[in-house]
């Protein structure tokens, strides 16, 4: 009988996928195949190259240095710096008046001193919404606001509160977990680490080893990709009639909607939980059991858009003193917004000039009014965009239109279903958790894993983070690579025992 090698599938080319391939490969399984429904690698890490910017649709900026082994991957080889932006932080009102810094700096900042009382967010029982508003209001209550005006004082919060729907990809903070919320590991000392206009995709060169600098050849990855394969089906088995000792031993089938079927010893599924909630009950024959279904259904995936305008000279200044602004709306100008029907634009968080970039700015959009955009006509969504700029920057000369313009619809693709996790108060209610997403389906007989989950909404601690996709594919990878190491060692199956030709690589 031949040398048995376990089978692995993975669906999905992403960070988690990318990071579950390098590590089987570089520890010997070849017997892998990655099936992947877009026609690239990265997932929601998308770098594309316009002219000399690299503009970044999903992921990028690398969150912090402390604990961070992104970050420690690559500043080993100077590939990122820290941005300056929280000292050039600017707000326009929707009148054309410009904030006075020192305004906004004391109230942003007061608010961010207040909320670091994390001991009164544990013990909160409410959302995160619920959580702000009351340090907010206590705080004016207290006079901490006195000698700001009040109505400014208060499109501030407001703003914060946008800013933090966008950070957390959510329609409002009102159905975000605040307990939940503290499962977060923040080592964010540095928010805004960027890749020195390389964009976000140089990290699976780090993973594929793909980097000059680097040491050993390259992982060839993409050797193993087939692009365009679009899952339809997953059948898998739980309780197995195959004796143990056959050499295909495939416990797991995956058919794709062009007819390819693929069967395997065991599938990493790396998919977003948009797609999970989207996909779950037409996908799994035997349908998944319970805790599982409560995980995909109870956590929450919500949207972030970015839309990108390219501006024939840039009509901003070109001075550190600039990074953009953010937008505070007076109470009449949303009301006329609304009434004209472009209400999706209130949640317009900010538009941003991205370090390394020449003519160019960047709007952000969260919640509902991001999905909105994205089935938007695109002269439709120009024209608003033009319509916040010339509204908010009266004394700057606004062109008519920009030269080009693109966006992320990372809803509206069936293939993200939303950008990225977090907890809402329904994955309280349903005590959803990572831990359980993250919990492999496995044979009855044997317990070996057949279908394992990764992907960042699968990450206990760093969910909604690349850092926590990477991880989570190791995690998935490792439980593979550990199960075969101590089953050749203890030798008590007849399974392992046809695999040297593996074991000899671990």
């Amino acid at each position: 009988m031949g040398k048995f090698e376990p089978s692995v599938l993975i669906v999905g080319a992403g960070g988690a996928g990318i990071a579950a391939a390098t590590r089987l490969l570089e520890r010997g399984f070849r017997n892998l195949t990655i099936l992947e429904a877009e026609n690239r690698i990265g997932g929601r890490i998308h770098s594309v190259r316009r002219g000399t910017n690299v503009l970044d649709y999903g992921a990028q900026w690398v969150h912090g240095k402390e604990n961070n082994f992104i970050y420690d991957m690559a500043s080993k080889y100077g590939l990122i710096e820290i941005e300056q932006h929280k000292e050039n932080e600017l707000y326009f009102k929707s009148s054309g008046e410009p904030v006075p810094k020192d305004v906004s700096d004391r109230v942003i900042d007061t608010l961010y001193t207040l909320l670091e009382d994390v001991h009164s967010l544990q013990t909160f029982s409410g959302s995160l919404g619920a959580y702000y508003d009351n340090v907010f209001f206590d705080a004016v209550r207290a006079g901490k606001f006195s000698d700001i005006d009040q109505r400014t004082c208060y499109q501030l919060y407001q703003f914060f509160i946008k800013y933090h729907n966008t950070y957390n990809a959510t329609d409002t903070l009102h159905e975000v977990s605040g307990a939940g919320l503290l499962e977060f590991e923040d080592n964010q000392d540095e928010f805004l680490i960027n890749w020195k206009n390389r964009g976000f995709r140089t990290l699976l060169d780090l993973l594929m080893r793909k980097l000059p600098e680097q040491n050993g050849p390259p992982i060839p990855v993409e050797e193993y990709i087939k692009f365009n394969h679009v899952i339809k089906s997953i059948k898998w088995k739980a309780r197995s009639e195959d004796r143990p000792e056959t050499p295909d031993h495939h416990r797991v089938s995956v058919t794709c909607s062009n007819g390819a079927t693929f069967s395997a010893t065991h599938l990493i599924l790396t998919v977003s939980l948009g797609v999970l909630q989207d996909m779950h009950t037409v996908w799994f024959d035997p349908p998944l059991p319970d805790p599982k279904r409560n995980a995909i259904e109870g956590l929450y995936i919500g949207t972030i858009d970015k839309m990108f305008l390219e501006f024939d000279e840039p009509f901003w200044p070109q001075d550190n003193s600039w990074h953009g602004f953010g937008l505070l709306w007076e109470p009449n100008d949303l009301e006329q917004l609304r009434h004209d029907g472009r209400q999706w634009l209130e949640s317009v968080c900010a538009f941003f000039v991205p370090d390394r970039t020449e003519r160019l700015l960047v709007a952000w959009i969260y919640g509902h009014d991001a999905r909105v955009m994205e089935a938007l006509p695109e002269p439709t969504v120009i024209d608003g965009l033009m319509y916040l700029l010339r509204k908010f920057l009266p004394h700057f000369l606004v062109p008519a239109a920009p030269r080009w313009f693109s966006r992320s619809r990372w809803y509206s693709n069936p293939h993200f279903r939303g950008s990225y996790s977090s907890r809402s108060m329904k994955s309280d209610a349903m005590r959803a958790t990572a831990a359980e997403l993250a919990e492999p389906l496995t044979a009855v007989r044997d317990h070996v894993p057949i279908v394992q989950f990764a992907g960042e909404a699968s990450h206990p601690q760093f969910y909604s983070t690349v850092q926590g996709a990477v991880a989570s594919g190791w995690r998935e990878a490792d439980r593979l690579i550990d199960l075969y190491r101590t089953q050749a060692t203890s030798g008590t199956t007849t399974l392992e025992k046809k695999m040297p030709s593996l074991i000899g690589k671990l």
